[in-house]
C-alpha cells in the first residue's frame, strides 16, 4: 500500500451510518493494517492538513470546505526550498511535523506527490495543477521555476495590470482549465493582490473508484441532521473495512479502500448524533495516527449520501498578499468498480 495522502474533508454534517459487528481478522481475505505504512507524524502535509482543519473549525461561522494539504504543502515545499531568511522560516513552520525525521520535508513532499499522480486512473481519477501567481513582481529565476516544476508540478503564471477583478477572472479561467470544464465552486473572497504579489493556486477535481461500488439499486431517502433536518439520498454496502472503536472518546474510525489499494476514503464519526465540536476539539495528528494504526478488519454496514461536494478556500496572511486558491470539486455521487 502506498503512504496514506491527507485529503481534507470539513463537514458540518454528519454523513453517514455505521453498524458493526466483529469478525476474526485472521480469517479475512482482506490483509491488516499494513505495520510498515509511514507514520503520520513524518508526513508534513497530514501535520499541515490537521492544524489547518483545527484553524478553520475555530471559526463558528465556518461552513462545509474542502482542501488538500498535500497540494498546499507541496506548492510550499517548493517555495521553502528557495525562500532565505525570516521568510524561510516562517514557510517551514508551517510544515513542521511533531517527529523529527532524518528525511528532507521537501523531499517527502516530492515523492508523495508523484505517488498521487502516479496513481491517477487507479484507485481514482483526477484532474489537478498547481500555480504560483506573481503581480507585477521580479521575474522568478530560471532555477526556481524548473526545479519546482519538476520537483513539486508547480508552474508559474503572471497576472495582469488590471484589478482585483480581472486578477479573479483569471484565477477562475485557469481553475476552469485545470478541471476540464467541471463546474467548482465560485471564489468568493476578494483577492487584492497588489504590485509584488505572490499566490499560491491549487486546483483539483477528484473522482474516486470503489473496490466494491454502494449499491444505488437500493438507495433511499433518510434523515440528515445539519443546522437542520433534511432528507438525503443514501448508497448502502456491507462487507469488510479496517475499523476502530475508540470508546473513551466516543469515536469510530472506518477505512473503505478504492480500487486497487492505493488510496481509501477515512472517515470519522462520534457515536452519536451531535455537532463535530467535541470532535473538532479532541483531534490531533498523534491520536488520528493511533486510531488508524489501531484498525482491524470488521464486518461493517455502510450507508453514505449521494452528493457532489465543491468548495474554494482563500488563505491570506500578513501585509503583503500570499494566498493559497484552492477549488476542488468532488464527485462523490459516482463512485465506481
Amino acid at each position: 500500500m502506498l503512504s496514506r495522502l491527507a485529503f481534507g474533508l470539513l463537514l458540518s454534517l454528519h454523513v453517514l451510518l455505521v453498524l458493526s459487528s466483529t469478525t476474526n481478522s485472521s480469517k479475512s481475505p482482506f490483509p491488516p493494517a499494513s505495520p510498515s505504512l509511514p507514520s503520520l507524524l513524518n508526513d508534513p502535509s497530514w501535520a499541515l492538513g490537521v492544524r489547518l482543519y483545527k484553524a478553520l473549525r475555530s471559526d463558528s461561522s465556518s461552513v462545509n470546505t474542502l482542501f488538500s494539504p498535500l497540494l498546499l504543502a507541496s506548492s510550499l515545499g517548493a517555495l521553502a526550498e528557495s525562500s532565505v531568511g525570516k521568510t524561510a522560516d516562517q514557510i517551514q513552520d508551517l510544515l513542521k511535523t511533531p517527529s523529527k525525521t532524518k528525511r528532507k520535508v521537501g523531499d517527502i513532499l516530492s515523492v508523495a506527490l508523484k505517488s498521487f499522480v502516479e496513481a491517477n486512473g487507479t484507485s481514482f481519477q483526477m484532474h489537478t495543477s498547481s500555480s504560483v501567481f506573481t503581480k507585477q513582481a521580479p521575474a522568478l529565476s530560471h532555477t526556481f521555476t524548473k526545479q519546482s516544476h519538476s520537483r513539486f508540478r508547480l508552474q508559474h503564471q503572471t497576472l495582469g495590470k488590471g484589478d482585483f477583478k480581472a486578477d479573479l477572472k483569471q484565477l477562475h479561467d485557469w481553475a476552469k482549465a485545470v478541471l476540464s470544464e467541471k463546474k467548482g465552486a465560485p471564489l468568493e473572497a476578494e483577492i487584492k493582490a497588489k504590485a509584488g504579489a505572490m499566490i499560491l493556486a491549487n486546483a483539483l477535481h477528484f473522482k474516486g473508484l470503489w473496490e466494491r461500488k454502494l449499491s444505488e439499486e437500493s438507495t433511499d431517502h433518510r434523515t440528515f441532521l445539519g443546522k437542520k433536518y433534511t432528507k438525503v439520498i443514501m448508497m448502502h454496502r456491507a462487507g469488510l473495512y479496517h475499523f476502530h472503536e475508540d470508546i473513551d472518546n466516543m469515536v469510530q474510525v472506518l477505512e473503505a479502500p478504492l480500487w486497487g489499494g492505493k488510496a481509501s476514503l477515512i472517515l470519522l464519526m462520534p457515536f452519536h448524533v451531535e455537532n463535530l465540536a467535541r470532535l473538532d476539539k479532541l483531534l490531533t495528528l498523534e491520536l488520528l495516527s493511533k486510531w488508524l494504526e489501531s484498525t482491524v478488519v470488521t464486518s461493517v454496514a455502510v450507508s453514505l449520501p449521494k452528493a457532489n461536494i465543491t468548495s474554494t478556500l482563500s488563505l491570506q496572511v500578513g501585509a503583503v498578499l500570499l494566498a493559497v486558491y484552492d477549488s476542488f470539486l468532488v464527485d462523490w455521487c459516482s463512485f465506481e468498480t
